[in-house]
């Protein structure tokens, strides 16, 4: 039963960030809201997560260090993206200070011409970090990703303990 806990737990997971990502796509090519850096390092961190998760959920480890390594994974890209989730919001709020440049206007460290341009378009940065084009109940899109970021880490912790619960009450069968 907690087999199907955990796979169960992981496919949510890998959903919710190809819902996210899907969001994020209808709102950059329909309502026209350009990413900027930001967006697009949580972008990548939201696919990195749902794969991860999407891993977890098709091979469900059988040892405690295997429920570790995969909890630790899916931890360390969620947290990464809940910080760069975090700090986007923190830029889009705190007051601008004219000498300070967006990150947009730095250089992007993959080069996009080498990339299929379905590809480049959807990781392409081009928008303000500052600006705040669309809220959610109030809510910005960097503060949701944030709050989605740690609430995959906190799930991901709840199925961990429930699988080495099992992985304990099996041990001795």
């Amino acid at each position: 039963m907690n087999l199907f806990r955990w796979r169960f737990g992981f496919a949510l997971v890998f959903l919710a960030c190809a819902g996210m990502i899907g969001f994020a796509l209808y709102h950059q090519f329909y309502q026209w809201l350009m990413p900027c850096l930001y967006c697009v390092y949580e972008r990548i961190g939201i696919i990195v997560t749902g794969l991860l998760a999407l891993v977890a959920a098709i091979f469900p480890p059988k040892t405690r260090t295997g429920v570790y390594a995969q909890t630790g994974l899916l931890t360390v890209a969620a947290g990464v993206t809940a910080a760069v989730g975090i700090r986007h919001t923190w830029y889009q709020y705190t007051p601008r200070d004219p000498s300070a440049l967006c990150p947009s206007s730095l250089p992007f460290p993959i080069d996009l011409n080498a990339l299929p341009g379905w590809l480049a378009s959807v990781i392409r940065p081009v928008g303000d970090c500052g600006n705040i084009d669309f809220t959610l109940f109030g809510i910005t899109m960097p503060a949701w990703v944030a709050v989605a970021g740690v609430a995959i880490v906190v799930w991901s912790w709840s199925l961990c303990r429930h699988q080495l619960n099992e992985i304990r009450r099996n041990q001795w069968r």
